[in-house]
């Protein structure tokens, strides 16, 4: 008997077929039942005796990984790899799967919905009101600014539909432009932070995209510019964004993801910066897609197979 992990939390309350999946197969499942993030050191705990195992973000590094006698397949819920250290998995001929298709509509919605809360201070018209003060705030228009988009993958790509709909005038930035999309300007990377009024990042974390946007970019940005970042944490130098906001060269930032999470800085403290606990993925829809998929992975891969979503070294670079 196939030993399974379900080391994501929480899974199956969007629905009972992932879990049914794993049963018909006759598999031993065995849950999370920390109901939160795994640490390094319970993740090592979890993976003894385990062939598969249906993963969150928690980590899989080279120190977690060498408890994992018998782990053959590590199938993520979601999209996101920078928690699995592929190279020690290829060693340990550990087979990596995820689902990038499954979250993007979700993480798309949440970026559009932080896009019109930043430019019409929706958060800070709610924090008035509580307060017992009624102040009108004169807000902008997705037709009166330059829209920046940085990577036009999946995620990036939605996003730019969406905004078109409502007449935005469109800059993107992708290593390859896909000409193929219709009422958009492609510009490189200088030039969409010089000229955007509102930037949303949407590109993978790599070594390469690590502390991609620092400093130099910040602060070749608009004063009264805004940043919206539902990628990864640590695409953006994390002090070098604090200081521009402290400073008051960007109006407003909305933050879904960050270097270290749970986040504990100052922009805690600050009315300006919308922060969420990496909901991107988090609606129902989107979470019994990724669940489905990853088991259908894990499925796959224990009996033989090659998933379509196969993760390859080509992910990583």
């Amino acid at each position: 008997m196939r030993n399974i992990l379900i080391a994501t939390y929480p899974f199956g309350l969007c629905g009972d077929l992932p879990c049914q999946l794993l049963e018909e197969e006759g598999y031993s499942v065995k849950y999370n039942s920390l109901g939160r993030r795994l640490k390094e050191n319970e993740v090592k705990r979890m993976l003894k005796n385990i062939d598969a195992v249906i993963a969150g973000t928690e980590p899989y590094n080279e120190e977690t990984i060498k408890y994992a006698n018998t782990l053959k397949v590590i199938s993520r819920v979601g999209v996101g790899l920078d928690s699995i250290d592929y190279k020690v998995c290829l060693k340990k001929n550990i087979k990596v799967a995820y689902t990038p298709e499954a979250p993007a509509d979700s993480v798309a919605d949440l970026t559009v919905a932080q896009i019109f809360n930043l430019l019409r201070s929706i958060h800070i018209s709610d924090k008035f009101v509580k307060e017992g003060r009624w102040k009108r705030i004169l807000g902008e228009s997705v037709q009166n600014i330059n829209i920046g988009i940085l990577g036009v993958g999946r995620i990036g790509s939605r996003v730019i539909n969406r905004l078109k709909n409502f007449g935005a005038n469109i800059l993107a930035c992708d290593i390859n432009p896909n000409n193929n999309i219709e009422g958009i300007k492609w510009v490189d990377k200088e030039t969409l932070f010089e000229n955007s009024d509102l930037i949303s990042i949407h590109i993978p974390l790599t070594k390469k995209n690590y502390h991609f946007i620092g400093l130099d970019e910040l602060s070749s940005m608009k004063e009264g510019s805004y940043l919206i970042n539902t990628s990864r944490g640590a695409v953006i130098n994390e002090k070098d964004l604090e200081s521009c906001v402290l400073n008051n060269h960007l109006a407003g930032v909305a933050l879904d993801v960050f270097e270290k999470e749970p986040y504990d800085g100052v922009m805690k403290e600050l009315d300006n910066v919308i922060l969420s606990a990496h909901i991107g993925a988090s609606d129902k829809r989107s979470r019994y897609l990724m669940e489905l998929g990853a088991v259908e992975n894990c499925i796959e891969i224990l009996n033989g197979k090659i998933p379509k979503n196969i993760v390859t070294e080509k992910n990583f670079e």
